[in-house]
């Protein structure tokens, strides 16, 4: 059983193909708190936002909702993500704005984001996702392993009117691109190394990269599609205490999607991840309540 802390993230960051600065959507999102549990290898969680802590006469309001799985096998780990929000603000501060001053906000602006993953865990006698990310399990020596796999993602980004205001990009507002359709697939490869210190106290480090086949489609004025070859990264961060009957620790999961435009010549990036606290404690279950769950 665990309790946590977490807050969650979604960003889409606009890159000139000029010497303009780069702008990028923000969620506002705010922290959860949440419970769950893990058996063996399946994991069940749900939390609440803490609402009190946004400030939507600043940033504007955002619907958030965001669907996550994460399956830590010895020999396999999946990860399967659908995201989607609608109401975002602009970055740098005063970007796109009359007076220079406060934030450019767009409650219409929605984004959709699905996605999955698997990768192959080569080291599965020695190295453990699970005693870092879900807690079931105990790395007491410090061990790594590469990983191979594939991902597939979905992307699609929409508003009522032109991404860019005109007031920072005149150029692009003319073309009124106003949705942004993204499908990626490709192998990935990485590595992942935990390092365990007096078999209780661990820090996990795990990159993948992706070489992905992108087909991604501007629309505006006109539809413009744009096939190429892009890299994107998944990674993964945590540190903690890990003993026979509980666990704490700190997480961050973290993705990076690329593309590029081929009307405007803009870079996509999105970016989407999280933070966790977590505090787990393990409990020993009885034949009959084994029985039950392993129907």
């Amino acid at each position: 059983m665990r309790a946590y802390l977490s807050r969650k993230y979604s960003v889409l960051k606009l890159v000139p193909g000029t010497d303009l600065k780069s702008m990028s959507y923000h969620a506002n999102t705010v922290p959860s708190l949440g419970l769950g549990f893990t058996y063996r290898s399946l994991s069940f969680s749900y939390s609440r936002g803490l609402n009190f802590l946004k400030s939507e006469s600043r940033k504007g309001p955002t619907n958030f909702t965001d669907l996550q799985l994460r399956l830590y096998k010895r020999k396999w780990t999946i990860d399967a993500v659908a995201s989607f929000s609608r109401g975002y603000y602009l970055t740098p501060q005063g970007t796109g704005t009359a007076n220079g001053d406060g934030y450019f906000i767009r409650p219409d602006v929605g984004s959709q984001i699905v996605g999955l993953g698997f990768y192959r865990v080569l080291n599965d006698k020695k190295f453990s996702y699970g005693a870092a990310l879900s807690q079931n399990a105990w790395q007491k020596k410090s061990a790594g392993s590469f990983l191979i796999g594939a991902e597939a993602c979905y992307v699609a980004i929409n508003g009522d009117s032109s991404f860019i205001p005109s007031l920072a990009d005149s150029n692009y507002s003319k073309l009124r691109i106003r949705k942004m359709h993204l499908f990626e697939i490709g192998p990935s490869f990485g590595y992942a190394y935990m390092l365990v210190i007096a078999r209780n106290y661990f820090l996990l480090g795990s990159f993948n990269v992706g070489v992905n086949y992108s087909y991604s489609r501007e629309i505006g004025n006109s539809k413009d599609t744009k096939i190429g070859v892009w890299g994107n990264y998944i990674f993964r961060l945590a540190a903690g205490y890990n003993a026979a009957k509980w666990n704490i620790s700190m997480a961050w999961l973290g993705a990076r999607i690329n593309t590029e435009g081929r009307a405007s010549a803009y870079k996509y990036l999105f970016d989407a991840g999280g933070y966790r606290l977590v505090y787990a404690r393990r409990f020993a279950i009885g034949h009959k309540m084994k029985e039950i769950l392993n129907q």
